[in-house]
């Protein structure tokens, strides 16, 4: 395993890149290319297709748990002990017809 320490730009413009590479690949599967290749050429494509989502799923995950760290730490993130003792009766809430006869 390799530890890499990235930006959230730069992580990014990688999941971008990773992405197109895999759309390019699954065009490729798709075109006349694909039926002219020999066998192994095929199984090798589609093995570089699901590596890409791997790969994109990998940064998308790592980044997304430094988003929502960044979040918690600002306090931006859940609060999952933040409760609310207020309770609200929905039919005292104002409705149009209500509101019509306030005015």
């Amino acid at each position: 395993m390799v530890n890499i320490a990235l930006t959230d730009k730069e992580t990014t413009t990688i999941l971008v890149a990773v992405d197109f590479w895999g759309a390019e690949l699954e065009a490729q599967l798709k075109s006349s290319l694909y039926e002219e290749a020999e066998e192994e050429d095929r199984i090798n494509m589609q093995s570089d297709i699901n590596e890409t989502e791997q790969i994109w799923q990998k940064l998308f995950t790592a980044q997304q748990r430094f988003r929502n760290s960044i979040a918690d730490a600002v306090g931006e993130g859940e609060q999952p002990n933040n409760t609310t003792n207020a309770s609200v009766d929905p039919f005292t809430l104002p409705t149009r017809s209500n509101y019509e006869n306030m005015e």
